[in-house]
C-alpha cells in the first residue's frame, strides 16, 4: 500500500451534534503531511479517530493498512503519538520513561540509549525538571520507542520559546527526511509552511482545501509576486511589463506573476532586446497563512487563531 493514512467519509457524532462531517483524504508513505483548522473545527476530533482514541460514527480508516476499527491494536503498535500536553511521568528520570515506555511496547531495552544519543538527552534528569523545550524532546523520543511507522504530532511547538521551537521542528524534518510519516495538527504558520508536503484545512467539520502550498495559493486567486531589480531601468521596459501591474518598492520593481517560468521566458527575452542587467530577482508565493486565513473567514467555529 502506497498511502500510510486514509480517511474516507469520516463522521463523528456527538449526540446531534456532528463535529466532523464527512472527512476524506490519504497520505503517502513518507509524506509530511499537516491538519489546520480554526479553534473547534474538527481537526483535533479527526485525529482521536484516526489513532483510535474515540470511536469513529460512520466512514473508514485505514493506517498502514490495519482498519481503525477492527484492528485497533495492530493501529496502536504501527503508530507514535506526541500529544499536546506530556503524558510522561514527572518523578521519573528520563531514561526511566524511556524504559517504561520501551517495556510497554515491548521495545528492545537497547532502543532507549539509542534516542538518548540520537536527541541529546540528559538521561538521568527527572522529566518534571527539564525545560519546556528538552521536554517535548523527551515526548518525541518516547514516541518512537517502538520504531512506529507513522508519527503524529498534536501542535509540536505548542508553548515553546522561538529557539526550542526551531529545534523541535528541525527534528521533525529530520525524521521525515528517514521515510518516517508525518501526521502534524497545527495553529503555527510557521510549522505548517515549512515542514509539510502537503496540507489540508479544515471548516466547520469539513476538509475545505488540500494540496500543496502552491495549489492552496491558486485557489483563493492570489498570484506570486516577483521582486525585480535591474540597471538600467528604463520607460521601455516598464511599457513592456505593463500586463503585470507594476509598482515600487524600495527601488525595487514589484510584479504580479500567474505563472513564473512563463514570466523569466519574457524576461530574458526583453532582457536580449533591451539590453538591461538583472541585479537581483525574487518571488513571494502567498503563504499558507493567507490562504488559511482566507478560506476560514468568517467561520463560527472559534475564530482564527492566529
Amino acid at each position: 500500500m502506497a498511502e500510510a493514512i486514509i480517511a474516507k467519509n469520516l463522521v463523528k457524532r456527538y449526540g446531534d451534534f456532528e463535529a466532523v462531517r464527512g472527512v476524506s483524504f490519504s497520505v503517502k508513505k513518507g509524506e509530511a503531511f499537516a491538519l489546520l483548522d480554526p479553534n473547534g473545527a474538527g481537526k483535533t476530533t479527526t485525529v482521536r479517530m484516526l489513532t483510535t482514541l474515540t470511536s469513529i460514527t460512520s466512514g473508514e480508516a485505514y493506517i498502514s493498512g490495519f482498519d481503525v476499527k477492527r484492528e485497533r491494536l495492530a493501529v496502536r503498535r504501527s503508530i507514535g503519538l506526541v500529544p499536546d500536553v506530556s503524558n510522561l511521568y514527572d518523578e521519573l528520570t528520563v531514561r526511566d520513561n524511556l524504559r517504561f515506555m520501551a517495556k510497554l511496547y515491548d521495545a528492545p531495552i537497547e532502543r532507549v540509549e539509542e534516542l538518548i544519543r540520537e536527541f541529546e538527552l540528559p538521561a538521568n534528569r527527572k522529566f518534571g525538571k527539564l525545560s519546556t523545550g528538552f521536554k517535548r524532546r523527551v515526548t518525541i523520543a518516547s514516541a518512537l520507542i517502538h520504531e512506529p511507522e507513522v508519527l503524529f504530532l498534536d501542535e509540536p511547538t505548542n508553548g515553546l520559546d522561538v529557539h526550542s521551537a526551531k529545534t523541535v521542528r528541525a527534528l521533525i524534518r529530520v525524521l521525515n527526511k528517514k521515510g518516517m510519516t508525518v501526521f502534524i495538527t497545527t495553529h503555527n504558520m510557521v510549522e505548517a509552511g515549512t515542514i509539510p508536503q502537503r496540507i489540508a484545512i479544515m471548516r466547520e467539520g469539513r476538509i475545505v482545501a488540500e494540496g500543496k502550498r502552491s495549489e492552496l495559493a491558486k485557489l483563493i486567486g492570489k498570484k506570486v509576486v516577483v521582486k525585480l531589480s535591474v540597471e538600467p531601468l528604463t520607460s521601455s521596459l516598464l511599457r513592456a511589463l505593463e500586463e503585470y501591474n507594476v509598482s515600487f518598492d524600495e527601488g525595487r520593481l514589484l510584479l504580479e506573476v500567474e505563472n513564473v517560468d512563463e514570466f523569466l521566458e519574457r524576461l530574458y527575452s526583453l532582457k536580449a532586446e533591451l539590453g538591461f542587467r538583472i541585479e537581483s530577482l525574487c518571488t513571494e508565493v502567498p503563504s499558507v497563512e493567507d490562504v488559511f486565513v482566507e478560506l476560514t473567514k468568517g467561520c463560527p467555529c472559534g475564530g482564527c487563531p492566529l
